[in-house]
This record gives structure tokens, C-alpha cells and sequence, in this order.
């Protein structure tokens, strides 16, 4: 995908007046949208959507197509990853433009990640198959564009069999690994790794290649220096041991329907916050809804996640959706959006909902993540 001067013909081509448009995500084929069960499906999503992703196009090497995906990344994931694919724009988006990453990584890797997302982590599920708004074709085009930042050339490591003791591994592990990535592989300051797509998606050699290589310029060290080939096949062996099975998704929010419940507390008074904050603390959001306070809560992520988890009253308005939703939302009401990055999709829909007029509207800082940890009410379902 690395041919001579690609990056200059990618600038040319986007350059080009009409070839592209607005690029919007391309609408899915009617097999598509019959194997993925239509953006509602619940239960046995897990089986259509890898169906769909196994018929899904090779990724595409073209200027055109790299160039088409470079503005659907711009739109859906540059505000993570970074514009450049540089990383840690929104907490724990790794780096993307990393050589470390896509020599050993194959498209069907990137796409997977793309389409299936990481749940119960900050990374979305973004394909129509898992309610969000990518068609297959679309996220192939990212993963094309992604590709443009490889320098060199991708080593096949998928065929090394890792042959290792999960039990001999819990003292490496917590020396060298739990710091970063949690116990048992949860609630770290990083990549989550007790991850059901993430450990299916992953070979025994892509694991050990990150673990011996680690992630230059990025948090994530090289240990192949200090361990040996059996001591990494005893961390992949442990890491594997924490793979859980793959979660039935619960029923969608309707795409782009009509909003229902939208106010929390209709009768109740305004909220005692900042007019023209843009950033409320989540204990103060807290404290208001315990006192009656009427507002109005959006939850800005793609659906499936508001699916799995929102704050109870919220209402599901992803961010690249706000204009269609717009004209539901009263704006004599204070509205508050939250993400789980935790500012930048509800940072999209404040600015956006700001830009259309809406007086009072700012982002619950700390995000959901947080305000579950406080013990906040959650609830998951596609209704408030």
C-alpha cells in the first residue's frame, strides 16, 4: 500500500472539486442490511455481523479509496486517534499512525476493530450492522486510509502458536503489566486486554510481537529485552484466560427516530449550573437532578453503546447525528451531553447544538464512565 508518492496523490485527489462530495457513509447493500439483522438487530447481531464482515470487500489500496477514508477518519475517528493518527487525543485512543502496530496488524484486524468496536471500553462499534454508521465499504476505506501512515513493510507474524502456562505468568504480569492495563487485564489507564473482539481478533504473534516490540513513541514498552519466548507465551496464555464470551446486544435506540422522554423533570425548576459553562462537574449534575432540577441529558456515543449503559433520563443523540435530532430538543431547557472519552463526541454536540441556536448546553465532564463509578444511576436498554 506504501507506493512512491501516495501521500501527494491522497492530497491531490481529495483536493479535487466533486470526486468525493460530502462523502457520507455508504448506504448498506440490501445483503448487508439482511445479514446484519437492519440497525436494530438484538440478539444473534454477533453471528450476522461477522457473517457480513467475512463477505465484506478486500480492503481497497487505491488513492481514491485511501482518500475517500481519510474524511470518513476525519468525521468519526480523528477526534480520538488524532488528526494524524498520532493517538491520545480523547483518554486511552492509541496511536494509529504506529509502525510498531501496522506492520504486524492485518487489514481484517483494523476492520474488525473498526466494525465491532471494543465494548465496555471508549471504543465504538461504528458499523450499520452494530447500529452505528459505517457500511463495510466504509470502514475498509478508513483502514485504506490508516494505511498511508505505514513506513515499513508488514511482517507476517499470525503463524507463531503461543504454547504457555497461564498460572506462570500472574507474577510477570502484575510486575510489568497491571500498572497499565488493570488487574486481570481491566480498568487500566490503557488498552483494556480481558476483551472478547479484542482477543479474537488478535493472533498469538500479533500479542507477542506488542508485548516483545512494544509501541514506540506511545506508553506501551518492549519487554522481549527482559523475557523469554516461553515467559511471553505464558502472558499470551494468561491474557487468553481472561477472554469472556461476546455479550448479546440489547435492542437499539431507533436510527434518527423520534425522540421520547426527552426532559428529566418537566415540572421541575432550572437547574442551578453556569449558563455559559461549557464544562459541568458530575456531582454537580448529581446534586441538581436529586433536587427535581428539569434538564435535558444526551447521551452523544454511537447507539449500541448508549445500549449497553446511559444515565438514567438520558437520551441517545449521536454526535454525527445532532442536526437530524435538533428540532426535537426545546431550547428552553439547559441540556447536558456526555461521552465515556470523555469530551469528544459530546463536545461535537454541544458545539453543534450551540451553533443552532440553543442557549444553555454544556458537556458533564468527567463523562459516564465516572458518574457510574460513583454510583450515579446507569441503566442499559434503548429507552431513557
Amino acid at each position: 500500500m506504501n507506493v512512491p508518492g501516495l501521500r501527494a496523490a491522497l492530497a491531490a485527489v481529495i483536493a479535487v472539486a466533486g470526486v468525493l462530495g460530502s462523502c457520507k457513509p455508504t448506504p448498506p447493500a440490501a445483503s448487508e442490511a439482511s445479514d446484519s439483522g437492519a440497525v436494530d438487530a438484538a440478539p444473534g447481531v454477533e453471528a450476522s455481523a461477522s457473517a457480513a464482515l467475512a463477505a465484506a470487500p478486500s480492503v481497497d489500496a487505491s488513492v481514491e479509496t485511501a482518500a475517500r477514508g481519510k474524511i470518513l477518519y476525519d468525521k468519526y475517528c480523528g477526534f480520538c486517534h488524532g488528526e494524524n493518527g498520532q493517538g491520545y487525543k480523547a483518554d486511552q485512543a492509541p496511536a494509529l499512525a504506529n509502525d510498531d502496530l501496522l506492520t504486524v496488524a492485518t487489514d481484517e484486524y483494523l476492520l474488525e476493530a473498526i466494525v465491532k468496536g471494543r465494548p465496555g471500553t471508549t471504543m465504538s462499534a461504528w458499523s450499520v450492522a452494530r447500529g452505528g454508521p459505517l457500511a463495510y465499504p466504509d470502514a475498509a476505506a478508513i483502514v485504506s486510509y490508516v494505511r498511508t501512515w505505514q513506513k515499513r513493510p508488514s511482517e507476517p507474524v499470525d503463524a507463531r502458536v503461543a504454547n504457555g502456562t497461564a498460572a506462570a505468568a500472574n507474577g510477570t504480569y502484575n510486575a510489568l503489566c497491571a500498572s497499565c492495563h488493570g488487574v486481570k487485564g481491566k480498568n487500566g489507564k490503557y488498552n483494556s486486554l480481558a476483551n472478547h473482539e479484542l482477543l479474537t481478533a488478535a493472533s498469538d504473534g500479533f500479542l507477542a510481537a506488542t508485548i516483545e516490540r512494544g509501541r514506540a513513541g506511545t506508553p506501551m514498552a518492549g519487554f522481549g529485552s527482559k523475557l523469554s519466548k516461553t515467559q511471553v507465551d505464558d502472558l499470551i496464555a494468561l491474557v487468553r484466560s481472561w477472554k469472556i464470551p461476546p455479550e448479546e446486544l440489547p435492542d437499539l435506540p431507533s436510527k434518527a427516530g423520534a425522540l421520547t422522554s426527552i426532559v428529566v423533570n418537566p415540572k421541575g425548576p432550572q437547574p442551578e449550573l453556569e449558563e455559559s459553562a461549557s464544562f459541568i462537574k458530575v456531582d454537580a449534575v448529581k446534586k441538581e437532578l436529586d433536587r427535581g432540577a428539569s434538564m435535558v441529558i444526551i447521551d452523544a456515543r454511537p447507539p449500541a453503546d448508549y445500549a449497553r449503559m446511559h444515565i438514567v433520563g438520558a437520551i441517545s443523540v449521536p454526535f454525527y447525528q445532532t442536526a437530524d435530532y435538533a428540532k426535537q430538543l426545546p431550547k428552553d431547557r439547559y441540556i447536558l451531553t456526555y461521552c465515556a472519552c470523555p469530551h469528544a463526541e459530546s463536545g461535537q454536540v454541544r458545539d453543534a447544538l450551540r451553533k443552532l441556536g440553543y442557549p444553555r448546553v454544556a458537556v458533564i465532564d468527567e463523562g459516564l464512565l465516572v458518574w457510574r463509578d460513583r454510583g450515579y444511576g446507569v441503566r442499559g436498554g434503548a429507552k431513557p
